[in-house]
């Protein structure tokens, strides 16, 4: 039997719960691992990175030896066309999770202005390359339909008669499993204590433990991921968590240029009508290529499309007026991006686009997770911006004299 069913045949059912008992052992280990901190989850984040590394090179290079180039005809199957292609690259970005880790620990760096930008390009660049190469390096060796979508390259090594090697990669996608999750966890506690610092949770999420670790964030974040991971099948929550991952990197451009902008009231109108109307636009293109013979909905999107133009010209006339470009050491020290707006722009659209080609009930997921999350969190920062402008105000009326 395969690791990944025997992981499979490992589950209990509970009435209507179904516990994963092999999640509830990784998220358990990976939480005591993080708690007690030190030097031993560095090496190990180190060691298992490597062995991931190592494993999707070795599975690629032993794939290539029996390549197939006439796999690849047709490129795009009739069967899945566009959309599909679209659907399938949503998913894809699950594994881009690791950029949102480096940005969470940047405030950990101890060079940011050198680390962080090369952190973030090794890991956009090797997220990016490997599956690629390796996914290209598979489907020359397998046919597209007869690709296991759980387990690819152990099913097509099995399938060789290649039992040996079939079994050590399921084995390898075992030991990488942890990794995934200790990196993924990491991150959620600095998350919690900032949060907490800045007065948006309870101050016991900033507490420190004599080696400096954020203990109660930690403990309450391996609560809280242990009781998902182990309760929530892993199908339903993918395809909302890579268009979490898109939604994220949307507000990471949002922020860029929210820090070029002096009027923020304006710049988030703007942006929130950019992102709008790129995603009204984007829903109604997918109708108008299935109907294309419908007047309402051409008028629709060039409608959504006009707006998205008009949202656009926007950001950039408040770009090009606001002084803070001239020079504010404290706001351009850190880094540095080129062609704002139009990069900025070009990538929040494409996300859009990825994020439009979600399931329908994958979207409601991703929609319920940012009003649950993402909307209390906004709400909570304004009453506090409020109650800092009030007193503020306060200060400026009472005389200088009234002190003495």
């Amino acid at each position: 039997m395969g690791a990944s069913r025997a992981a499979a045949s490992s589950a209990i059912t509970l009435g209507p719960v179904t516990v994963s008992f092999p999640a509830l052992v990784v998220l358990i280990f990976v939480t005591g691992m993080i708690y007690m901190g030190g030097d031993l989850g560095k090496r190990f984040a180190r060691g298992s990175s490597a062995l991931a590394v190592i494993l999707i090179l070795t599975m690629t290079i032993v794939a290539g030896t029996d390549f197939k180039a006439s796999h690849f005809q047709p490129f795009v199957p009739p069967e899945f066309g566009l959309s599909g292609v679209m659907a399938g690259a949503v998913t894809t970005f699950f594994g881009f999770i690791g950029f949102d880790e480096v940005c969470c620990m940047a405030g950990e760096a101890v060079q940011p202005q050198k680390t962080v930008p090369q952190a973030l390009i090794g890991t956009l660049s090797i997220a990016t390359l490997l599956p690629v190469i390796a996914s290209l390096a598979l489907v020359g060796f397998s046919p597209y339909d007869a690709i296991d979508p759980n387990s690819g390259f152990a099913v097509a090594f099995r399938e060789r008669g290649w039992t040996a090697l079939a079994y050590s990669v399921q084995l390898g996608q075992l030991v990488v499993l942890f990794v995934v999750t200790y990196m993924c966890f990491l991150a959620q506690p600095r998350v919690f204590y900032v949060l907490a610092r800045d007065g948006l949770l309870p101050k016991k999420f900033a507490d420190l433990d004599a080696k400096g670790e954020p203990w109660f964030a930690t403990l309450m974040t391996g609560l809280l991921v242990t009781a998902c991971g182990a309760l929530l099948p892993f199908d339903t929550l993918a395809n909302a968590i890579s268009g979490g991952v898109c939604v994220n990197f949307n507000l990471v451009n949002c922020s860029v240029l929210m820090l070029r902008g002096e009027n923020r009231t304006r710049m988030g109108v703007s942006l929130a009508s950019f992102n709008g109307s790129a995603l009204a636009a984007a829903l109604l293109l997918r109708q108008v290529l299935k109907n294309a013979h419908s007047f309402l909905l051409w008028l629709l999107f060039a409608a959504s499309a006009l707006a998205l133009i008009i949202s656009f010209v926007l950001l950039w006339r408040s770009l090009r007026q606001d002084p803070a470009l001239a020079g504010s050491p404290e706001t351009l020290v850190f880094y540095k991006v080129p062609f704002v707006p139009a990069l900025p722009c070009c990538a929040m659209l494409f996300n859009t686009i990825m994020i439009s080609s979600m399931k329908g009930v994958d979207f409601l997921l991703l929609m319920a997770y940012l009003a649950i999350v993402v909307c209390p969190y906004l709400a909570v920062a304004h009453r506090r911006r409020a109650r800092a402008r009030m007193t503020d105000n306060r200060c400026e009326l009472i005389p200088s004299g009234s002190h003495s």
